[in-house]
């Protein structure tokens, strides 16, 4: 693929379109972030983790977490921070479909805070952010860029699917684990609604569109090129999809490794996948409370854990993979406050 691709508008008017939306962006932005209403959505993850916790041998899973090889747990670390080049990658060809002139490496520091916020505030306002961070620096609308998001998200969706389904055909065989149905379900419920909702955006919003005020006609507009447009880098972004979520189930390789506990490569594709499903569901920030549960009950259930050793392995892999982003992305967004303070000074 050329470094430089020739924009792609829907029609001769799609840029003006981009320039008045932009002009919501911000005070949109600054609304959601942040508020009282993410606070609450801390209440029910935190109810039910109490629920949960009751039946915990919390001295047995802190004793295995204790004894884990800071070697495995490095190299857990060290995985799971390399597959975000590979996203920013991703994101940059997806963006280049609809004519934005961006590489990976400028969209890295903007990846990172966007996990960061993902990890604090629920309902994915993250992407809301780093979408809105793009459009400060590259000028590209807001609603157009969170449409290649929305993109990058199915593309993820897809391939947890497949890897799911992979993963659990040569754990289990083709027998359904009578525990685990309820994971099998809630994947082929997702699947139709997306399936449902790519072909109301592709066939029957241009024609309900004429309904709608013209400030609702505009950004739904840029919204739909941002994802259909997306679709155009597949050849490219697929493999890269595949390579960050094998990315995940090597990070939870490493976390077990650590840990001392033996699951075949099977098993960890299913359990690495099957949990991240839960993180579509954008209750609460990175799925907290249900993330956990999940890991520790398909462990359990699934390949037999004791359930102290699963609550450990939950423990550690969450550590390294939200407790880490909010430091690492907690120091980014720090620097990046500092920074724009002293521009507006200066």
């Amino acid at each position: 693929m050329t470094d430089h691709l020739p924009p792609h508008v829907e029609d001769a008017g799609i840029e003006d379109l981009a320039l008045a939306a932009g002009r919501t962006d911000e005070r949109e932005v600054r609304r959601r972030l942040f508020g009282f209403r993410e606070a609450i959505s801390l209440v029910v993850p935190l109810a039910l983790l109490g629920l949960f916790a009751r039946n915990v041998d919390w001295a047995e899973a802190a004793a295995t977490v204790g004894r884990a090889s800071p070697f495995f747990v490095l190299l857990a670390l060290a995985i799971y921070y390399l597959s975000f080049p590979v996203r920013a990658w991703r994101w940059a060809l997806l963006l280049r479909e609809g004519g934005a002139d961006v590489r990976g490496k400028q969209l890295l520091r903007i990846l990172l805070l966007g996990w960061f916020v993902n990890c604090l505030v629920p309902a994915k306002l993250g992407d809301l952010y780093r979408s809105y961070l793009v459009k400060r620096r590259f000028g590209i609308s807001l609603s157009r860029t969170v449409g290649v998001i929305v993109a990058e998200r199915l593309l993820d969706v897809f391939a947890v699917f497949g890897l799911l389904a992979v993963g659990g055909t040569i754990a289990f065989g083709r027998t359904i684990v009578a525990d685990l149905r309820l994971v099998y379900l809630a994947g082929a419920v997702l699947a139709v609604l997306i399936s449902v909702g790519f072909v109301a955006m592709y066939a029957v919003a241009p024609r309900l569109a004429r309904y709608f005020p013209t400030n609702v006609r505009r950004v739904g507009r840029l919204f739909r090129e941002g994802v259909l447009h997306s679709f155009r880098a597949l050849p490219a972004a697929g493999p890269l999809t595949l390579i960050v979520w094998l990315c995940e189930a090597l990070r939870l390789y490493f976390v077990l490794a650590a840990l001392g506990l033996d699951l075949p490569y099977s098993g960890v594709i299913f359990v690495a996948v099957a949990s991240s499903l839960l993180t579509t569901v954008p209750l609460t920030p990175a799925g907290f409370g249900f993330v956990e549960i999940a890991i520790v009950y398909l462990l359990t259930s699934g390949f037999g854990l004791a359930q102290h050793d699963a609550v450990a392995v939950a423990l550690l892999d969450r550590a390294v993979s939200v407790f880490s982003v909010i430091v690492v992305g907690g120091i980014l967004y720090a620097r990046n406050a500092a920074s724009e303070r002293i521009g507006a000074t200066g």
